[in-house]
């Protein structure tokens, strides 16, 4: 664990992916390989992880009468795909390869330690707590260690 709220919102990012997680959803990253100078190519290399995440919207854009094209939106969590995820990767959804235009936003904690501890709290003051009563710390103590833990990224993707 690198922050404090990597207790709570990990496991929360999770969860949240967990109750509109799709089956019909995979994640394809793609590695490319090395250059074959005997034939000129590059071969590449696809790792499909099933059940990445959750769509939670389908999109069909058009302009002037004219169908422009499919994109979805979903949200995957990094405990099923390992972070980085990149827009060389696709989505595979019922029946259509997908590819990734934009990755935003990507939720996390770690990097650069604070100087003191910052609570979650209400309008009036009062300090807002998990269901355990432990409080909700939005920036760490200073003794944060610079290491990453992403938890969850939303990703939009356009049919292929």
């Amino acid at each position: 664990m690198n922050s404090p709220q990597d207790a709570w919102a990990g496991p929360l990012a999770k969860r949240l992916v967990d109750r509109f997680r799709s089956q019909a959803l995979s994640y394809i990253r793609i590695a490319p390989g090395q250059y074959d100078e005997e034939t000129g190519t590059i071969t590449v290399t696809e790792t499909v992880i099933p059940a990445a995440g959750a769509v939670v919207k389908s999109m069909q854009g058009e302009r002037d009468g004219v169908q422009q094209g499919h994109q979805v939106e979903a949200w995957i969590d990094h405990e099923t795909v390992p972070w980085a995820i990149t827009t060389n990767d696709r989505l595979q959804y019922l029946g259509k390869r997908w590819k990734i235009i934009a990755i935003d936003p990507t939720y996390g904690s770690g990097g650069e330690p604070s100087s003191e501890a910052i609570y979650l709290t209400t309008l009036d003051g009062k300090a807002i707590t998990t269901l355990d009563g432990r409080a909700i710390i939005i920036q760490g103590s200073g003794a944060g260690s610079a290491q990453f833990s992403m938890y969850a990224s939303k990703v939009t993707a356009r049919a292929e």
